[in-house]
């Protein structure tokens, strides 16, 4: 028995059988140059063409998803023809590199750029690198990795998924995710959430569990037991087995009668009228805003 601590993103507790993600694409060799012969703006044109490729794909697939899932693929798509990240490449292209190595480096370049800004941003900086893999598998004429494709439920573990993937997972046959990499607010994360799918994220010892590994998943405490034992199998039965909360009525308060709001933080109207759906307390948002807006009112 091995145990693995991670932290634990969305809740619930299930034992199954594991499956490793596919590694990801390799990096180009460093300094790939152009090939003989190639102008450097067909090059260019073929990055483009890759990059549209790309985008065609994920919007397809956001044309079908709905909910966060869709969100994301669009989100994710959209990055797929960032000016940024392809002028970037356009650059190094002109400069001698191959489009490979090009979209490569532009593509850490933006990633970094997103990490140091730290928050919320910084969690975006593995999309731009789950994009720039796919960018470089479609230039390679291969697949891009994917989720692996299996008859019975399983585990996924992985290093981290892409946005693109997290956001087409079917709960009726991954049961729970684990990955080394991410964190709270990555896409991984979010959407696991909404598809109420127990999830553990940080948890870098996983990288050795190996395809038919049995393990418990503990997506409250964020830890991962190997062969687990009649405790583990409890828990996942009672888990399975427990009494479900009734919904939320708006009113939240401590044992002692403190009152404690819910509050939602939304980008839009639609997201206000979901947040008032839920319960949040509205009212609370609309004196924010006013105030952050004071002079147009």
């Amino acid at each position: 028995m091995q145990n693995f601590q991670g932290v634990g993103v969305s809740p619930g507790r299930i034992i199954g059988s594991v499956r490793q993600m596919p590694k990801p694409v390799s990096e180009p060799p460093s300094g790939e140059r152009l090939a003989e012969g190639v102008a450097p703006e067909d090059a260019v044109a073929g990055l483009k063409a890759a990059a549209q490729s790309v985008h065609d794909e994920l919007k397809s697939r956001a044309d079908t998803a709905s909910g966060d899932g869709k969100a994301v693929l669009e989100a994710t798509a959209l990055m797929a023809k960032d000016t940024m990240l392809l002028k970037s490449a356009a650059k190094l292209i002109n400069a001698g590199s191959s489009a490979e190595r090009a979209i490569w480096e532009a593509g850490a370049s933006v990633s970094e750029m997103l990490h140091n800004l730290g928050g919320y941003m910084a969690e975006r900086a593995t999309d731009v690198l789950d994009v720039r893999a796919r960018i470089v598998a479609e230039l390679r004429g291969v697949p891009a990795p994917g989720i692996p494709s299996s008859e019975t439920p399983f585990i996924l573990v992985a290093e981290d998924l892409a946005p693109a993937d997290t956001a087409t997972l079917n709960p009726a046959v991954v049961l729970a995710l684990v990955t080394s990499g991410g964190g709270p607010q990555s896409h991984t994360a979010i959407i696991a959430r909404s598809l109420g799918l127990p999830a553990i994220v940080a948890a870098p010892d996983t990288t050795g569990l190996a395809d038919g590994d049995y393990v418990f998943v503990d997506g409250i405490d964020g830890l991962v037991i190997t062969d687990p034992s009649a405790a583990e199998e409890h828990l996942a039965a009672t888990y399975a087995n427990r009494e479900v909360l009734p919904d939320f009525t708006g009113t939240g308060e401590l044992s002692d009668g403190y009152r404690v709001p819910l509050l939602s933080n939304v980008g839009s109207g639609d997201d206000a009228q979901l947040a008032a759906a839920a319960g949040a307390a509205i009212t609370a948002l609309i004196v924010l805003a006013s105030r952050r807006n004071r002079d147009d009112y």
